[in-house]
């Protein structure tokens, strides 16, 4: 799969989420990114079952490839991932693809989770599941049998400690809202340690995927990017990748402000420039501009994620859908 990928949330948001989207509304859309020629369909996991969506997905498609975006290792056994991930790749007749990832610490610890050694349990899971696909586990003294088409398995990689264990172990990247340099960081790291293994540098896809909040009037665009971008900095993980990119100010008055629960003030903290970083915003000409560097610096499949603006959530697909079609 080259090309674009678009993110379909069903919970109706991707950086905030909520409920209001059904799942008749969220097939009806992977129906249409495949008719407005996109290469796959990712599905993030908040207030729904990623692979059960991908289920959906696939049973309403024909052409484009269905990945989890991503399942939460910590919420599923891993036999029985496993067992889900085959379903889903026999419903899509070899399109699915499983990306697995860690989640955060609060999100888990809300859960009473702790997440322990995260890279350890993501190379315990990986393990079982390839062990699964190839048919060699059991279960109630029966064997597991081995799907009929190989899945695939892309790993959520924020740290650059887990691109290298993708590089062992995984068959692609899916990285996040990063600037392009840092996910050339992230590819390169990878690519580093499959060679090490002996892995041929191609055997790896690197996504990425990028928000989007596109309005043809620049300041209402960044007023919708502070207020979802904000979400993501009140997250460990993210906190630090801003830091690291140079948005260390921002970063920490976010992370104050989501200390004292203040939104209002951890949107404030994003800046026109620390939105226009990580994220695609503006008028479609200015959004799709942007994209290009992520080309230049390896990006093979780019994953666009709408947030809406001053609209509702399909109404905002499908503005993107019709933006960006004519890329693939």
């Amino acid at each position: 799969m080259k090309g674009y990928g678009i993110v379909l949330s069903p919970t109706g948001r991707v950086t905030a989420p909520q409920a209001g989207s059904s799942l008749d509304a969220f097939v009806q859309l992977a129906r249409e990114t495949e008719d407005a020629g996109f290469a796959g369909v990712f599905v993030p996991e908040a207030m729904n079952d990623a692979l059960m969506c991908c289920f959906a997905a696939a049973n309403a498609t024909r052409r484009i490839s269905i990945a989890t975006w991503i399942v939460n290792i910590y919420l599923r056994d891993p036999m029985l991932c496993a067992l889900s991930a085959a379903m889903v790749q026999e419903a899509a007749d070899g399109r699915f693809i499983l990306g697995l990832g860690v989640s955060h610490r609060p999100a888990l610890e809300a859960r009473g989770i702790e997440m322990g050694n995260a890279r350890e349990r993501l190379r315990h899971v990986t393990g079982i599941a390839r062990r699964a696909f190839r048919g060699e586990l059991e279960a109630f003294g029966m064997r597991v049998p081995a799907p009929g088409h190989p899945i695939p398995i892309y790993f959520a990689a924020l740290a650059l400690e887990t691109s290298r264990l993708a590089g062992e172990l995984a068959d692609g990247l899916m990285l996040y809202m990063c600037t392009p340099e840092r996910m050339r960081k992230s590819i390169d790291a990878a690519i580093r340690v499959a060679r090490d293994h002996g892995r041929a540098p191609d055997s790896l896809t690197m996504t990425c995927g990028v928000p989007v909040f596109m309005h043809d009037d620049l300041d209402t665009a960044y007023e919708a990017a502070r207020r979802g971008l904000a979400f993501y900095g009140a997250l460990p993980f993210y906190n630090r990748i801003l830091t690291n990119i140079g948005f260390a100010q921002p970063a920490a008055r976010i992370m104050e402000a989501a200390i004292r629960r203040d939104p209002k003030a951890m949107a404030s903290a994003i800046t026109n420039e620390l939105a226009d970083a990580v994220a695609l915003v503006g008028p479609p000409s200015r959004c799709i501009e942007r994209l290009k560097s992520y080309r230049e610096h390896g990006a093979e499949v780019l994953i666009l994620a709408p947030n809406p603006v001053s609209e509702d959530y399909p109404t905002c697909v499908r503005r993107v859908l019709k933006a960006f079609g004519g890329l693939n």
